[in-house]
């Protein structure tokens, strides 16, 4: 599996949106959270710097970086958030301290808060019963 470096302008992006719909991680202890909306520029830094450590691990690199978060940068779409999202993750999870981070976390946060604001989620079914399972 190969990783990159995603754009500044793809962070600043999932950030704006983890802040426009107020969503927040734990921190540390289960009782404290951080709130995205609070620390947009701590939060980017703290994605870029997961990306690169991933990055570094596979490469066997020391690369550093620094995002400085862009209020302005693009308001995603639910589906679009969801794809940078999962891109983010695959470009960010090759080193072994991944799962369980704050930039894993947020990840997950923001690809389970799209997820019920796509076209038509509302109206699916949740359970399905054995009567209207068809062949």
């Amino acid at each position: 599996m190969s990783a990159f470096t995603v754009t500044n302008t793809h962070i600043n992006a999932l950030v704006r949106y983890a802040s426009r719909k107020q969503l927040s991680v734990p921190y540390g202890h289960p009782s404290v959270r951080l709130n995205v909306s609070e620390h947009e520029q701590e939060v980017a830094q703290l994605l870029l710097d997961e990306n690169i450590k991933s990055v570094n691990y596979r490469y066997s690199e020391t690369e550093t970086g620094f995002i400085e978060y862009d209020r302005g940068a693009p308001i995603l779409s639910a589906i679009q958030a969801i794809k940078a999202a999962q891109c983010l993750r695959y470009q960010s999870c090759e080193h072994p301290t991944y799962e369980g981070s704050i930039a894993a976390l947020l990840v997950e946060a923001i690809i389970s808060d799209a997820i019920p604001r796509l076209e038509g989620y509302n109206d699916a079914q949740w359970a399905i019963n054995d009567a209207e399972v068809t062949a």
